[in-house]
């Protein structure tokens, strides 16, 4: 995956890449321009972020930009929960996503809102780990954003936690409450709840709806 780069990094990347395009360059042709101290700084800030690769000490190719680009909108927030070492739980439209089994997804590329209920204590940590990646957080409701974001909801404990597919979730009986009371956006998750789970709801489904759900968790 590569990651959004500040404007020096990008400039260099442009230099390079159309210098020469996939073909492998030394360190040593930024110095003609750069300080020492700066090359280092660049050309770790590209290497970090995916936009180029080192091939050997001192040696490195620069990524095609069509990959960099496409990686960039590519979903990381998953990788990045996995690796995170703290706790945190899916809530509201992402649990329905955990429980539906992902046939239902509320993000495209354009807009990727991902909600987790984490401990209130390490709140902190949450921000500063997603800044270091480069993706966008808020804290309890979320603002217009671009891209994949996340919305934390701080708790004082993480209780009422259950596991779906090996993923720390909202509990089913909470995540159907949530769809029907957002029933306009998400009668087809109810929908597919119920087949699959066969819970019990009072909210009325349309019976198209039923029956491609049921033909989908079958």
């Amino acid at each position: 995956m590569s990651e959004p780069i500040p404007t020096y990094a990008q400039e260099a990347y442009a230099i390079l890449r159309n210098k020469f395009g996939s073909e492998v360059f030394s360190s040593d042709y930024l110095v003609w321009y750069l300080s020492r101290d700066m090359v280092k700084k660049t050309l770790h800030t590209l290497e970090h972020a995916g936009w180029i690769k080192r091939i050997d000490r001192g040696k490195y190719s620069c990524n095609r930009s069509d990959d960099v680009f496409k990686s960039m909108v590519e979903y990381r927030v998953p990788e990045l929960l996995h690796n995170s070492k703290m706790r945190f739980s899916f809530t509201e439209a992402s649990a329905v996503e955990v429980w539906t089994d992902y046939t239902y997804i509320q993000r495209n590329w354009e807009h990727s809102p991902n909600y987790l209920r984490i401990l209130s204590r390490d709140n902190k940590r949450w921000i500063d780990y997603f800044a270091q990646h480069k993706v966008k957080s808020f804290v309890s409701i979320a603002e217009p954003a671009i891209g994949e974001f996340v919305i934390l909801k701080p708790q004082r404990e993480l209780t009422n936690l259950v596991f779906h597919n090996d993923l720390p979730v909202d509990p089913l009986k909470v995540v159907v409450k949530y769809c029907e009371k957002h029933i306009d956006a998400f009668e087809y998750p109810l929908a597919y709840l119920k087949a699959k789970f066969d819970i019990r709801t009072n909210v009325i489904i349309d019976d198209r709806v039923l029956k491609e759900a049921a033909r989908v968790a079958a």
